[in-house]
């Protein structure tokens, strides 16, 4: 499972229930993402110019008056859906708009937190998890979907990863 832990939250340290303090405390327990969501994160929204099913995705979330969540960043995003339990962050590539995340220091990490939280991740080209990548080289760019399941298959259909 997924834990959330805190440090630090006083000088004097985290109040436990019974009154004491401690450096650390599990400030949230089996943390879960569910597999709908009304929460969407586009990014690389360039490559919707390219991407005719990324295009239909971004307008499928409008049509359907999805939240929209764009703060431009892969880390908010993903803190987002642990704390409202869904969401999806969509992250495709195209030619003029090449992939941006690091496959080795981004996108796979959180993949693993997302996937044990019971959510779900794309590599955005065969639609398998990213964490079934091969990590070739430091600086790896990848796209990425990440997040609610049923939405990362709604990505994978939509893009033709399958």
């Amino acid at each position: 499972g997924v834990y959330e832990f805190s440090y630090g939250c006083t000088p004097e340290g985290c109040a436990v229930g019974d009154g004491t303090y401690a450096d650390w405390i599990c400030s949230r327990e089996k943390i879960s993402i569910n597999k709908d969501c009304k929460i969407f994160s586009p990014a690389n929204m360039r490559a919707a110019k390219e991407v005719e099913g990324y295009k239909k995705l971004i307008e499928h979330y409008m049509d359907e008056k999805y939240t929209l969540r764009y703060s431009g960043g892969l880390v908010p995003d993903i803190y987002q859906q642990f704390t409202k339990t869904q969401g999806v962050f969509s992250n495709p590539t195209s030619d003029s708009s090449p992939a941006k995340l690091r496959l080795a220091f981004e996108a796979a990490p959180f993949g693993l937190l997302v996937e044990k939280a019971g959510g779900k991740t794309s590599d955005g080209v065969s639609g398998g998890s990213i964490l079934d990548v091969t990590i070739n080289a430091v600086d790896q760019r990848t796209p990425l979907c990440i997040g609610s399941a049923n939405e990362v298959d709604r990505f994978n259909n939509m893009l033709g990863c399958n």
